[in-house]
């Protein structure tokens, strides 16, 4: 026995001389386990280590066994101490469309050499960083595959003024002067061609009633889906009826949300800065830069918007919206009124009398059946402002656009399908002389057909996925410049190879 108690003895003394404490032998509980300024390192550089290669260095990631640091991760969560929050999309796809039918009566053989196969890679990468409750930085980029691209097959828009002296003296074409035109060029393979800024601001607050954000961001005033001219006040790209779904590109300003207390309304404000730095004085950086607010009214279900548009020496606008429902639709309209066209505030800018009204109006409905899963939207679209050359999905007269998707088609689960058409009328044709022009200027015969006269476009798409990851599409496409002319038909298809959300 009392061996025992020596040899225990030894033992301690022994654990002893190599630890004095359980602080020592561990490190201490702060030191093993860090504080909080020691762990996250005490700043963002401490943190992040100053750069992409001390972020994920090493291999001390595979240490870490933490389930739930594991989940977070899969859900875009980078941190949690505040959080870092990254998605985005990747959109993969291959396209065709061969003209079976056409009023140029080309053969069918020379239409089929004639067909361009068009393959889509691009990237949407959003960044979402909240160091706390009430600060957040959020940036979203995009990214594409430079394909080489001919001025046949590529249309970019330029701020061209149109130069009457270099053209013969035609009718009506006085009108045309100092505007914007689209005009065809190729694609250069620069970095320009495949990177893209979409959003890039801050959000901060002030004790939860104001709230600000700074930077390029889309403002999302309007309640259209294929049109909105709403938005299309501050916005620099307007919505494309034929992707209604593609976000559209914002412009700098700096806004500010102010919430009623104890209400649902709230008041938007927005200075929207000129983004022209070249030779510019305080005074004309001031007259560049425009103001525009929106008031929302909640009442009875429905949600009403009031507001207004305001730049020195360009055309005032005022706006009203409204969005509601009607049992299971949901309905929502627009009207926009502008004091004078682009055009005439340019040649007379000091002149506040001699300027045209103009008006524009668009209201729809949508309606969704979850079984058997179809998605029904329309809306019709009334553009006053024919004076100024538009975009040609800035459609001047009146515009209708219907969509309808199946999401599944009963007793066939691996198809889909999906019906679109859009036409627009109630424009003066143009005559040919400005016909000749613009197709100087290098507008080809469908663009023409987009700034004039009557426009019939309808597209049928019939889906396949036989696996998860991969969906062929084939359909018709019909185009009826105008009703007294023979329809272009044409056949479509589509690879969607892999891509999606993450």
């Amino acid at each position: 026995m009392r061996r025992l108690v020596t040899l225990l003895c030894v033992l301690a003394l022994a654990v002893a001389a190599s630890a004095q404490s359980d602080d020592e032998l561990f490190g201490g509980d702060d030191d093993f386990f860090g504080s909080d300024d020691a762990l996250f390192g005490g700043d963002d550089d401490a943190l992040f280590g100053g750069g992409d290669d001390d972020l994920f260095a090493d291999d001390g990631i595979d240490v870490v066994e933490d389930v739930r640091a594991k989940s977070d991760l899969s859900k875009g969560v980078l941190f949690d101490s505040g959080s870092i929050k990254i998605g985005g999309s990747l959109d993969s796809s291959l396209s065709t469309s061969t003209v079976l039918f056409s009023p140029e009566n080309k053969s069918f053989r020379d239409n089929l050499s004639d067909t361009i196969l068009t393959p889509k890679l691009s990237a949407m990468l959003s960044v979402d960083a909240r160091p706390t409750e009430t600060l957040r930085f959020y940036t979203k980029f995009g990214l594409a595959y430079p394909f080489v691209s001919t001025a046949a097959t590529q249309l970019q828009y330029t701020d061209m003024q149109l130069d009457l002296s270099s053209l013969p003296p035609l009718p009506g074409l006085s009108s045309l002067a100092g505007q914007s035109f689209p005009v065809v060029s190729g694609a250069n393979t620069s970095v320009t061609d495949w990177l893209k800024l979409k959003e890039l601001f801050t959000d901060f607050s002030v004790k939860d009633t104001a709230f600000f954000r700074f930077g390029v961001h889309t403002v999302t005033w309007g309640a259209g889906y294929f049109f909105s001219p709403v938005s299309d006040m501050i916005n620099t790209s307007s919505i494309d009826p034929e992707h209604p779904d593609a976000q559209v590109d914002g412009s700098l300003n700096l806004r500010t949300q102010i919430i009623i207390p104890h209400t649902q309304n709230c008041l938007w404000l927005y200075v929207i800065p000129s983004t022209d730095f070249t030779n510019q004085t305080a005074s004309s950086y001031a007259r560049d830069t425009a103001l525009a607010g929106k008031a929302d009214v909640v009442f009875g279900g429905w949600e009403f918007g009031f507001g207004g548009f305001y730049k020195y020496q360009n055309a005032p606008k005022f706006m009203m919206t409204a969005t509601g429902s009607l049992g299971k639709a949901s309905l929502f309209g627009e009207f926009v009124y502008s004091h004078g066209a682009a055009s005439e505030w340019k040649d007379n800018p000091e002149d506040w009398g001699d300027k045209t009204s103009i008006f524009q109006a668009t209201a729809g409905l949508s309606y969704y059946w979850k079984e058997p899963n179809i998605t029904f939207a329309a809306q019709y679209y009334f553009n006053g402002n024919d004076i100024d050359i538009p975009y040609k999905w800035l459609l001047s007269g009146h515009n209708i656009a219907t969509m309808v998707n199946f999401g599944k088609i009963p007793g066939m689960p691996d198809f889909s399908a999906s019906l679109f058409g859009m036409m627009n009328f109630g424009r003066e044709e143009l005559s040919s002389d400005e016909t000749t022009a613009f197709k100087a200027m290098g507008l080809s015969d469908s663009d023409l057909q987009a700034l004039s006269g009557t426009s019939l476009n309808s597209t049928a798409m019939l889906y396949w996925s036989p696996i998860k990851d991969l969906k062929l599409g084939l359909g018709p496409s019909f185009t009826f410049p105008d009703f007294d002319t023979d329809p272009t038909v044409s056949l479509k298809l589509s690879f969607t190879l892999g891509g999606g959300k993450f």
